[in-house]
């Protein structure tokens, strides 16, 4: 595996093979002038969906991840951003509802910080969190392995922040990829130690499912965690930091 990170975008960049995957971030925090271009390209639904939060910088950063993510697919699609189409597993994966390649795509945001994963034919999802003082013992009781907690608990305090939203990326990567929620956090056991090479040892006490499974930490901005997971072995993974279009 390998990771390239670079901060410019030719037409070269929107060209996927079966081994490449491809990584985006953006920040979302944007001009009014954009915040109304996007709107603009989302669908009815979508645009009701934000109007769902409660929250005007929810609504606002929901309206520009979704805008940016169909910007972006339409580069490789060659369809418009308006053209292209959604549909949604039973727990709210996105997915393409039109076929011209067999594109497949995850998104995640947090913070003002959003993060798109795109590969061919393989499933794939992808989370990032904002590193923050939150009661991550408790929480790792409740939702992680007993290894995963000992672990944590095994840590100086202020290592405890990182190392636990590390964990939680990597299980939601691997849950988001899957989309259907057929197990919980509680059920994938990651190798602690974490390190350079994340891997998952079981998932739901099957280790051979597990070795079906590639974890990617992506490099991000500072106080921001990312994984990704994607199914199948050998990527050469690419990123690039999304700059708007004029």
């Amino acid at each position: 595996m390998a990771m390239d990170y670079n901060l410019s975008t030719s037409l070269s960049d929107f060209k996927l093979s079966s081994q490449n995957v491809h990584v985006w971030q953006t920040n979302l925090k944007k001009s009014p002038q954009y915040l109304q271009f996007y709107q603009t390209i989302l669908s009815p639904d979508e645009q009701k969906r934000a109007r769902r939060f409660k929250f005007e910088k929810d609504q606002q950063a929901f309206i520009i991840a979704r805008g940016t993510l169909r910007i972006i697919l339409s580069h490789y699609l060659t369809l418009s951003p308006e053209q292209i189409k959604f549909k949604y597993s039973s727990k709210g994966k996105p997915s393409l509802d039109q076929d011209p390649l067999p594109l497949h795509f995850n998104l995640s945001h947090a913070y003002g910080k959003a993060i798109y994963a795109i590969a061919l034919d393989k499933n794939i999802g992808v989370d990032i969190e904002y590193i923050r003082k939150i009661e991550v013992l408790s929480l790792a009781k409740r939702f992680f392995c007993s290894s995963e907690y000992q672990w944590l608990n095994s840590l100086p305090l202020e290592e405890q922040y990182a190392a636990f939203f590390q964990l939680w990326t990597c299980k939601e990567a691997y849950l988001k990829a899957t989309g259907e929620g057929l197990v919980g956090l509680q059920d994938i056991e990651l190798e602690t130690p974490l390190s350079s090479s994340l891997k998952i040892l079981q998932i739901s006490q099957n280790s051979e499912i597990a070795q079906n499974w590639i974890l990617q930490t992506i490099e991000t901005t500072e106080n921001y965690v990312a994984t990704l997971a994607i199914e199948g072995i050998n990527y050469q993974f690419n990123t690039w930091q999304w700059i708007d279009e004029e």
